[in-house]
């Protein structure tokens, strides 16, 4: 995560200590020529290995268990949006830990990975920063 981001030369901090739920953080730059940090963030929950996803049977949707009920609450209680990693053995996936499923309270998280890359970090950027607040000289 911290070469992806850097990538998308934006921040990425590693949360070394009281590992809780959130392995790190990624403050966003602003969509300017300086490319000054604008304070706005989101957090990683990093996870690596096959054993974190399982197929539900009912929808063949990937699904990652969460084992720890404190984990859902401290995610949900976060300033910004939780992003869950798994990183496999063929591929690495990302999605979104959304505050506003449909079942808060469900330890089941529905995973709708993509690939982690730099475009996808802009797309999350982009999301904060909408293209029109940036100047037109600005991709």
């Amino acid at each position: 995560m911290q070469a992806i981001t850097s990538e998308a030369n934006q921040i990425f901090r590693r949360v070394t200590e009281y590992d809780y739920g959130i392995d790190g953080e990624i403050e966003l730059k602003l969509k300017d020529n300086d490319g000054r940090p604008s304070g706005e963030r989101i957090y990683v929950q990093l996870k690596s290995g096959n054993s974190y996803l399982r197929t539900r049977r009912a929808d063949g949707c990937d699904v990652f268990d969460v084992k720890n009920d404190r984990h859902l609450t401290y995610w949900i209680s976060q300033p910004g949006d939780v992003y869950l990693v798994i990183r496999q053995a063929d591929e690495r996936t990302v999605t979104r830990y959304l505050k506003n499923r449909p079942d808060p309270q469900s330890c089941q998280i529905v995973f709708e990975g993509e690939p982690p890359t730099m475009e996808a970090v802009w797309k999350v950027r982009d999301e904060f920063f909408p293209a029109r607040h940036a100047r037109p000289d600005v991709a």
